[in-house]
């Protein structure tokens, strides 16, 4: 079949880490259908090095587009490229709630599913003009043939504009490069013990870096000699180096920015605990991937990762406070019920299979065509 996937998010030469869980969809998709992908680039991360019709590696087609949902004036071109491509597809498939005003104007007069991600939806919004905004957005989620949610959190925000329920298909999660080995964290005891600390996500504050820096230099306090590794961009970069320094622990931050995904797998086997005190999340791709590489988790924040963390292996807390985190990481690496990292891998391969997803998929294709050519009659 012919899948035309219209994205807004999708990595590109200057946003090489945007929607890499799109990414991941489509290469998904690719192995049964034909995918041609239109990326709806932000003005800003247009390259004048990079070509705007392309062929991935990969075996599908990508061509870009210059698109904004701020920017109205790309509005209309992006409207009628859609249109243009639409004709030569027998299934469109958009992904990422900026792309609904696109897929709506061009009006698609074939199947249509769309895959929701955005975090902000089962977020509380951050000012009144945003929730204005979000709220009109939202009734955009009536028009697609089906739906697809990365959690049930957000599965029932959309759901109350739909007549058909969303289908909760999870991200797809990166397995480690390597083979996990059987290992159980050292007991905490009367001496000081090696804790090393991961997070990925942007360095932005919803991601909660400067938390896990503070967890981490309260750890230290307590003699503890842990370190913090957090892979990710991002604007607060600058803060967390000025508040390691100004506590005399700069050599135990390390800020590698965006890493490929062969790399980034080595990272999380070299840590002991991932730390991510996030504000929400919609799915909680990080948090999954580092389930997949056998790390115990300590996590905050509500969304798609309370779904899916067993306590064996993690901590949820409700305050992103350092004496919390700290207490959660070590009260964690105690725990005598803690799993084994090759069990905590063998869970997260048995929960996050590529297999089951592309059985899932397949049904919601299945249903999006029923579903329109019911419409149609």
């Amino acid at each position: 079949m012919r899948v035309l996937v219209v994205v807004p998010w999708f990595p590109s030469d200057l946003a090489p880490g945007s929607g890499i869980f799109n990414l991941r969809d489509v290469r998904l998709l690719a192995r049964e259908h034909e995918v041609t992908v239109l990326h709806l680039v932000r003005p800003e991360f247009v390259s004048a090095d990079e070509s705007f019709i392309s062929v991935a590696d990969e075996g599908f087609g990508i061509e870009r587009v210059p698109y904004g949902i701020a920017s109205p004036a790309t509005l209309l071109p992006a409207v009628r490229r859609v249109r243009e491509m639409l004709n030569e597809a027998d299934l469109v498939h958009s992904m990422a709630f900026s792309a609904l005003p696109v897929m709506r104007l061009a009006r698609p007069r074939i199947p249509w599913v769309h895959t929701e991600h955005y975090s902000q939806l089962i977020a509380p919004p951050r000012s009144r003009a945003e929730a204005i905004a979000l709220g009109a957005l939202k009734r955009l989620f009536r028009y697609p043939t089906e739906t697809v949610a990365v959690s049930s959190s957000l599965a029932a925000v959309i759901d109350r504009y739909r007549r058909v329920p969303s289908t909760v298909v999870g991200n797809e999660v990166m397995m480690p490069v390597q083979r996990i080995l059987e290992h159980r964290p050292e007991a905490i005891g009367s001496t000081p013990m090696r804790v090393r600390l991961l997070g990925v996500g942007g360095v932005v504050d919803r991601k909660g870096p400067m938390q896990a820096v503070e967890a981490m230099i309260e750890m230290r306090q307590r003699s503890i000699d842990a370190s913090l590794t957090w892979v990710g961009e991002g604007d607060l970069a600058v803060k967390l180096r000025r508040r390691v320094a100004a506590a005399g622990v700069t050599d135990h931050l390390h800020l590698p920015g965006h890493l490929p995904p062969e790399k980034l797998s080595e990272e999380l086997l070299d840590a002991d605990v991932f730390l991510l005190p996030v504000e929400t999340e919609t799915f909680g791709v990080a948090i999954a991937e580092a389930l997949a590489h056998g790390l115990p988790v300590v996590a905050s924040g509500t969304g798609g990762h309370e779904e899916f963390l067993p306590p064996e292996a993690s901590r949820v807390v409700d305050e992103r406070s350092p004496g919390v985190l700290a207490d959660a990481v070590l009260e964690l690496l105690s725990d005598p019920e803690l799993w084994t990292k090759l069990r905590i891998s063998d869970y997260a391969a048995s929960r996050f299979s590529p297999e089951t997803r592309s059985v899932e998929y397949r049904g919601v294709y299945d249903r999006a065509i029923r579903g329109w050519m019911a419409r149609r009659h």
